[in-house]
């Protein structure tokens, strides 16, 4: 047997040297890997490699210096020195330690472990399991799948002192990713705020998360919203509403949203219910009279939405909607209120063809309270303007066919009617250029629409004679309208028009425009449309009226029109600073009651600045010197995507209002936004918010107020104050106030 010192200082000697060891007692090598069978039956190889290695016989125990690596099947040590037991597998890091198995990584500076139980004092204790940092005091592997914690600190923040963590005594963490503790506290920096009895998830697989939003509303109460979100797998993620109100009770619902991750035909859907025993569903006893046989304490929603790609030319778009009664979104979904009083019931599936689109479309009223076209279903098919062969032709078509019925609301003094309905629009164009100039296109049309029911009115007078109790006789005159069934027919239209048109240009090559255009050019298009409809053989009076196919009648018309463009060069990419169109039509044939000329149309679109879209368009009646409807947009944005948004709506005799909102700092440390709407016409400030936010490395906080200002089926303002705090690991985990 060789003398151990001899043996020692041999080891010593050796550099980036590998050992396998099992059966042999010793083996020193270049740095590279070798193997040897299991020491005992059921046990793995071991791999040790590093810098230096030395092998102590009589301890049988292996010392490795320098970059040292030990293998045993899933189990992966570095550090840069480390002990191992010849026998016993006990292994002793120190110094960057790094300890993997499978998809578990620990870091730290000092490791006891036995790579045959499996278990070891890890001491301190850091793992990332993306987006959450773990980290205890001390640690124990306790089984080949299970680590004990103790002072366990889990955050999406990086750091030792972190915004946001959830914190407790003990936990355990079993298959890399899955913790479960008791007694956890929630803590923003170090200030517990909120008591878990239990804790129980998988960081790993699951990306699950609460929302809070505490506040207070004069219309609700005190309120707490709070959300739980969880993925259940890729592309596909559930949520759980709980809402406490003071004053209306408890909301609860329910959410599950999909969506494609690899496939390359895209899809995207949600489905979403939501319930409340609502304790003051009216604002006022003046609505409670007016809306009690529409609104009760039970109210709910139930909203389905799915979009999807099959091919490249085929997709679908739907969206139902489910409402207990036509006040809910208002009171609990503001946001969605504002975007639309009445929401969409409908699904469409399209073909897009080389040259044509044909759909299905179904739209349905699912409650009552709503007024609502029907299309059960139809289906379309639309040519696009194509040539026919190669004869100067062109053509194009519109066709539809659906069931449609016209229903009203639940009480209303119309009443529902329906109908069967086949439309046929086809026109032809013949293109031609006169003088190198002149645009000249004569067009001629045929419109065929099939009804299964036509009708007409008429009207009766009759005389009533009353006498009274005293033997006086009056007579009054009762007008009665009837309407006499005509069975189904057919309703010709025919058209006839041209349109022609020029362009006129002119170039100021050598003009800087703005500071950044390169060169002007001023783009005049003036153009003539005439359009001739004789009168169809069916009148609108005698015909159901669904949409604008219904409403065609004798026209002829002259629109006059002038287009305008003002172009530069930015980038050597051609630029639009100025596109406006302006139009009237002229009536060559008019009803008593209508003037010479229509309105004058406008549309404007301004981007003298980039960072200054303007956008605005309307109609003038120059008979009464009044814009008959006028809206406008306009923003100011900065490169740090700050923007002040201006909007403003008007239409005669409807409404007259305007909006701003602010912007500042969206992206910073601190931002704001507030938003304002007025009532033009005399009712003056009718909503303002205000929203403060800060973000850091992995918490946003915001507070905002909101002032809803009362209208008629309200006695009071609504006030409303509201707090958010959110991970900046989970983007979308900051709620919208509803209500």
């Amino acid at each position: 047997m060789p003398n151990t010192r001899i043996v020692q200082g041999l080891a010593i000697l050796l550099t980036g040297a590998t050992v396998a060891f099992g059966q042999m007692p010793f083996e020193g090598t270049k740095r590279s890997s070798q193997s040897a069978q299991p020491a005992e039956a059921g046990q793995s190889e071991i791999d040790i490699s590093a810098d230096s290695l030395e092998y102590l016989s009589e301890r049988k125990l292996i010392v490795g210096t320098g970059n040292v690596v030990v293998r045993e099947g899933e189990d992966l040590l570095q550090a840069d020195y480390m002990t191992v037991g010849r026998d016993t597998r006990d292994v002793f890091a120190r110094g960057n330690v790094v300890f993997r198995r499978g998809g578990t990584l620990w870091q730290g500076e000092e490791l006891h472990y036995n790579l045959k139980t499996k278990t070891g004092d890890f001491g301190e204790f850091q793992a990332y399991m993306d987006p959450f940092y773990v980290r205890a005091e001390d640690s124990k592997r306790v089984s080949t799948n299970a680590y004990e914690l103790t002072s366990m600190t889990i955050s999406t923040c990086e750091g030792e002192t972190p915004d946001f963590s959830l914190r407790a005594r003990k936990a355990t963490l079993t298959d890399g990713t899955v913790v479960r503790a008791r007694g956890v506290t929630v803590n923003v920096g170090n200030v517990p705020i909120f008591w878990l009895p239990r804790l129980n998830r998988d960081l790993g697989e699951s990306r699950t998360y609460w929302q809070f939003m505490p506040g207070y509303s004069s219309r609700h109460g005190a309120f707490l919203r709070s959300a739980y979100n969880y993925r259940i797998k890729p592309g596909f993620k559930g949520w759980t509403d709980i809402d406490l109100y003071s004053k209306k009770g408890v909301g609860v619902g329910q959410g599950f949203a999909w969506q494609s991750e690899t496939n390359p035909l895209p899809y995207s859907g949600s489905v979403r219910g939501y319930y409340i025993d609502d304790q003051e569903p009216f604002r006022s006893e003046g609505e409670r009279q007016r809306e009690q046989d529409l609104v009760d304490n039970e109210r709910y929603r139930l909203k389905l939405s799915h979009n999807q790609s099959f091919t490249e030319r085929d997709f679908l778009i739907s969206e139902f909607n489910y409402l207990s009664d036509p006040e809910f979104l208002k009171d609990f979904f503001r946001p969605e209120h504002i975007n639309g009083v009445q929401p969409e019931n409908r699904a469409t599936l399209t073909h897009v063809g080389n040259n044509f689109v044909a759909a299905l479309q179904l739209n349905a009223r699912l409650n009552d309270f709503y007024e609502n076209v029907n299309r059960l279903p139809e289906l379309t098919l639309k040519a696009n303007r194509q040539e026919l062969g190669g004869s100067g032709l062109f053509y194009e078509s519109d066709n539809s066919a659906a069931y449609l019925e016209r229903v009203y609301p639940e009480g209303s003094s119309s009443e529902d009617y329906d109908a069967f309905r086949i439309d046929s629009a086809h026109m032809l164009y013949y293109p031609t250029r006169h003088f190198g100039f002149l645009n000249f296109t004569p067009r001629a049309g045929y419109r065929g629409t099939y009804y299964s029911d036509t009708f007409e009115y008429s009207t009766v007078t009759n005389q009533i004679v009353n006498t009274d109790s005293n033997g006086v006789v009056t007579v009054e005159d009762e007008v009665v309208k009837t309407r006499r069934e005509l069975g189904a027919d057919l309703r010709n239209v025919y058209e006839l028009g041209f349109e022609t048109s020029f362009k006129a240009f002119r170039t100021w090559d050598d003009l800087i425009v703005l500071g950044d255009g390169d060169g002007l050019r001023h783009v005049a298009e003036p153009y003539l449309k005439h359009t001739y409809i004789p009168e169809p053989n069916l009148l609108r009076e005698n015909l159901p009226q669904f949409d604008s196919v219904d409403r065609v009648e004798e026209t002829h018309t002259l629109r006059l029109g002038m287009r305008n463009k003002l172009q530069t060069r930015r980038n050597q990419q051609p630029v639009d600073l100025v596109n406006a169109n302006v139009y009237t039509d002229y009536r060559l044939e008019k009803d008593e009651d209508e003037e010479d000329f229509s309105d004058v149309y406008f549309k404007v679109e301004l981007r003298l600045s980039q960072q200054v879209p303007i956008d605005f368009e309307g109609a003038y009646d120059p008979y009464e010197s009044e814009f008959s409807r006028f809206s406008a947009q306009a923003a100011i944005m900065a490169d740090d995507l700050s923007a002040l948004s201006l909007d403003y709506n008007y239409a005669r005799d409807n409404y007259n209002q305007a909006g701003v909102e602010l912007k500042l700092f969206p992206n910073a440390r601190w931002s704001f936004i507030t938003y304002a709407r007025w009532d033009m016409e005399g009712e003056g400030l009718q909503e303002h918010s205000y929203y403060v936010q800060r973000q850091t490395r992995c918490l946003g906080y915001g507070i905002g107020f909101r002032q809803i200002v009362k209208d008629e089926a309200e006695e009071e303002d609504e006030n409303i104050v509201w707090v958010q705090l959110w991970l900046m690991a989970f983007p979308d985990s900051s709620l919208n106030i509803g209500g």
